[in-house]
């Protein structure tokens, strides 16, 4: 087994990628006993939608994660094609603004070097473009919740 994707299953590991623990939002960013206020029944429908879009995400990238580990390069392109359609998706837009739309085009460029890898059967370029994939994600999630923090 090539040693870059013996060092992208020890990443996805210490990522804990498919152990989200069910009640896990990712919109719910802050303990809403700190807040001043309480989210309304819109706001709790909306972060339920987003949780559900955001495991279908996950799943797709899990996908992609197995098709790396057994290199089953159709995984890998139905999991990252999957991801680019999602992020296509008005559920995708958390937040609109250039520093967003900038880390979703960064998102699907990385998920579309993962196609193109696998296209070509190059399991070290898909990994690396899995670690890559995977690092847009943690990043905007870091920005994101950020915004939402200061929003509450």
């Amino acid at each position: 087994m090539p040693k870059i994707v013996c060092y992208l299953i020890c990443g996805a590991l210490l990522l804990g990628l498919g152990t989200v623990p069910e009640e896990t939002q990712f919109a719910h960013a802050v303990d809403s006993e700190k807040c001043d206020s309480k989210p309304d029944k819109d706001e709790l429908d909306g972060e339920k939608k987003l949780s559900k879009f955001m495991r279908e995400k996950l799943s797709s990238s899990q996908l992609v994660l197995e098709g790396l580990m057994i290199e089953d390069y159709d995984k890998m392109q139905k999991g990252a094609k999957k991801m680019i359609e999602m992020s296509n998706a008005t559920e995708w837009q958390v937040i609109e603004g250039p520093i967003f739309a900038r880390q979703s085009e960064e998102f699907r460029s990385a998920a579309r070097q993962v196609i193109k890898f696998a296209k070509e059967k190059n399991i070290d370029g898909a990994s690396l473009s899995y670690l890559h994939l995977t690092m847009t994600c943690i990043n905007c999630h870091k920005k994101v919740n950020k915004v939402l923090i200061s929003e509450r």
